[in-house]
């Protein structure tokens, strides 16, 4: 599959695709995890844009309602630069925007897709200043409210470093999954990403390793990058290039924090 060819996910998908096969690598992790009866909310969230965050969390989501049936709602939390609505061949409107503005009920605003048990509330109206419309009491509330309703919920949030509006978010999610592009991530970012993310550091679930080359995913525990909270590391720091127990068997170029 060719990332950002415009074609729906749901259309494209294979479930013998090694992107597929990663995935489910991904959620059988997470949902060992997962309490019986809960609803886990996850956050999936990157340092910069152009990282590949979006089609992971759009893919997290179709595989656990087609492989695992699961009933699952995607949310597209990015306001500025939306993506999900095209990814899953859905409008765009209504939708996250016209919740913050109070434009729509929630059962409005989640659309269903192709998948009986995966429903998508899509940005609404996208743009440079939508973020603006945010309102942290107003999201706590929703995905409260929306629990009930589903097994899993994956938000697909903006960029941690240049948007402040993710790490809020952080806070009234269960975990939040890292995404980062091998090769093209650069580590100064990757710091500052675990910088701004210290506050939340403990929700942290791991890191995805993204190689659209080899269609990956690869999961690594938060542990894995040397990132675990209890871990102090400095400047120069040396990660010790030994996969551990559980690690991917293939060389992935892995930032040095």
């Amino acid at each position: 599959m060719t990332r950002g060819s415009g074609r729906s996910l749901l259309g494209d998908f294979s479930a013998s695709a090694p992107y597929v096969t990663e995935t489910r690598r991904v959620l059988q992790k997470l949902l060992r995890q997962q309490r019986e009866g809960e609803c886990s909310v996850y956050m999936v969230t990157s340092a910069a844009r152009g990282e590949g965050k979006s089609t992971i969390c759009a893919l997290l989501a179709i595989v656990a309602a087609r492989v695992y049936q699961r009933r699952v709602l995607l949310i597209d939390a990015d306001l500025r630069r939306p993506t999900l609505h095209g990814l899953l061949d859905v409008p765009a409107r209504p939708g996250l925007f016209e919740h913050f503005q109070m434009m729509g009920s929630i059962e409005r605003l989640c659309r269903p897709t192709w998948l009986p048990t995966l429903q998508i509330m899509p940005s609404g109206r996208g743009g440079p200043s939508a973020n603006e419309a945010y309102d942290d009491d107003r999201f706590r509330a929703l995905i409260a409210s929306l629990r009930p309703s589903y097994d899993m919920i994956f938000v697909d949030a903006g960029p941690v470093v240049p948007l402040v509006e993710p790490l809020m978010m952080a806070e009234h999610v269960d975990g939040l999954l890292l995404v980062t592009m091998a090769g093209k991530t650069p580590v100064p970012m990757i710091r500052r990403m675990k910088e701004i993310l210290t506050p939340v550091a403990g929700k942290i679930k791991g890191v995805l390793v993204n190689n659209s080359a080899e269609g990956l995913p690869y999961f690594y525990d938060y542990a894995y990058y040397g990132y675990a909270p209890h871990e102090t590391r400095h400047p120069g720091d040396k990660v010790d290039p030994s996969p551990r127990k559980g690690g991917p068997s293939r060389g992935t170029p892995k930032p040095n924090p």
